[in-house]
C-alpha cells in the first residue's frame, strides 16, 4: 500500500522524564535510545501503514506475516510535479464525468477505495448498469464490491496487465494501483484529457522473511505513450510520426506550408491564422474552413462561436469532422480531444487532409 509523506495524524512520542538525580551520562543515552525507538516507529509507520496519513495511528498496522509484502511510494516521488499533475488530472476527469451525479472527488486514494465511485465511472463510461448494492459500509460489502467492479472492468479492458491492480490494493488505498487502474479507463474510453507524459514513481517493497523486514526500490512506471500500445484506438504510425522522429527540421516548412493554405481561404471572412498550434483547438477556424471550401454557410446555431469550455470546443470539434465526412473525406485519424488539447500532431493530420483535397 501506498503511503503519504506527512505522518502528522500520529501522537507525538512522550518525551522523557527530567533527570532530577544529575546522573547527565544516563540522561543522554535514555535520550538517544528513546530517539531510536522513535525513529525506528516512524520507519515503521512508513513502511507498514497504508493510508494517507488522516487515519489514527493503528500499531496493528505494523504486523507482517513471514513473507507478506508490501509498498509504499517513495517521499520524493510523492512531491514530483508529474505524479501530482497526473492525479489532477485524472481527479478533474472523474469529477467532470460525475457532474451530473453530484459526486466530488477530492483524493483518490480515500474517495475511491469502497468502489462506489468507481462502480458510478464504469457504469457512465461503460453505458452500463451493475447489480451491486448501492451503498456498503463493511469492509467485506467494500470488496465484495470492488470485486464486482473489476470483474466488468476486466470484462472492458481487454487485453490491459490487470496484475497492476486487485480488490485488496485498491481497498487498501494503494495509490500505485488506483492510478493504473484510472489511467487504463482514461485511455480505453478515450479520457479527453492530457496526461503527462513519463510518469515515474520509486516505489519501496517491504517484505518480511525470516522475522526480519526487507526493503527493495523499484521503479513503477506509468508512461502514457507505453501504455497505449495496449490500447484498441491506438493507430499506425504515419507520415506525421516520421516527421517528429526523423525530420523534425522540416516540421516549420509543413506548418507554414498549412497555414497558408487555411489563410488563402480564412481572409474571406478576415480571420488570419498566425499560430496553427492553438487556434484550430476550440474548432471555430475548421468549421468556418470546411464552409468556405465547400461554398456554403455554416449556420451560426449550429456550433460555438465563442466555446469557453473544454466541453464546448469538443463539440465544435466533433462538428467539424462531420462535415469533413460529409464532404467525402475520410474519418480523421486524430480525435476531436486531442485536437481541443493543442496536439500539434493531430492537429497537421486533420489540416493535411484538407490540403490534400482543396490544395487546387
Amino acid at each position: 500500500s501506498v503511503i503519504n509523506s506527512t505522518m502528522s495524524g500520529y501522537p507525538k512520542s512522550p518525551k522523557p522524564a527530567d533527570n532530577k538525580d544529575g546522573f547527565f551520562p544516563l540522561t543522554l543515552g535514555r535520550k538517544k535510545k528513546q530517539k531510536e525507538v522513535s525513529d525506528l516507529e516512524q520507519e515503521g509507520r512508513d513502511a507498514i501503514d497504508g493510508s494517507t496519513g488522516s487515519m489514527d495511528y493503528d500499531p496493528s498496522n505494523f504486523h507482517l506475516e513471514e513473507n507478506e509484502e508490501r509498498t509504499m511510494i517513495d517521499k520524493i516521488s510523492l512531491e514530483d510535479p508529474k505524479v501530482k499533475e497526473l492525479q489532477k488530472v485524472l481527479t478533474e476527469w472523474i469529477n467532470n464525468v460525475l457532474v451530473e451525479q453530484r459526486i466530488i472527488v477530492k483524493d483518490i486514494q480515500e474517495d475511491l477505495f469502497d468502489g462506489q465511485v468507481l462502480q458510478k465511472l464504469l457504469e457512465k463510461l461503460g453505458d452500463i448498469k451493475l447489480q451491486v448494492p448501492e451503498v456498503t459500509q463493511t469492509d467485506q460489502g467494500q470488496k465484495d464490491k470492488l470485486n464486482a467492479v473489476l470483474e466488468k472492468v476486466s470484462e472492458k479492458l481487454n487485453g490491459w496487465d490487470e496484475s497492476k491492480w486487485s480488490v485488496d490494493s485498491i481497498h487498501s488505498k494503494n495509490l500505485i494501483s488506483i492510478l493504473h487502474l484510472l489511467v487504463a479507463l482514461a485511455i480505453h474510453f478515450r479520457a479527453p484529457i492530457r496526461m503527462p507524459e513519463k510518469v515515474c514513481m520509486k516505489v519501496v517493497v517491504i517484505t518480511k522473511r525470516d522475522g526480519k523486514l526487507d526493503h527493495k526500490m523499484v521503479n513503477a512506471k506509468k508512461t502514457t505513450s507505453k501504455l497505449l500500445q495496449f490500447c484498441k484506438y491506438h493507430t499506425e504510425r504515419d507520415a506525421f510520426d516520421t516527421l517528429f522522429d526523423h525530420a523534425p527540421d522540416k516540421l516549420s516548412l509543413v506548418k507554414r506550408l498549412l497555414i497558408e493554405f487555411a489563410n488563402r481561404h480564412l481572409e474571406k471572412v478576415n480571420l488570419t491564422v498566425t499560430d496553427l498550434d492553438t487556434q484550430f483547438a476550440d474548432g471555430v477556424y475548421l468549421i468556418l474552413l470546411m464552409g468556405l471550401l465547400e461554398g456554403y454557410f455554416v449556420p451560426l446555431h449550429s456550433f460555438s462561436l465563442t466555446p469557453e469550455t473544454f466541453e464546448d470546443k469538443v463539440h465544435n470539434l466533433h462538428f467539424a469532422f462531420e462535415l469533413m465526412q460529409d464532404a467525402g473525406l475520410p474519418k480523421p485519424k486524430a480525435r476531436p480531444e486531442d485536437v481541443a488539447n493543442c496536439e500539434l500532431k493531430s492537429t497537421l493530420r486533420v489540416l493535411y487532409n484538407l490540403f490534400t483535397k482543396y490544395k487546387k
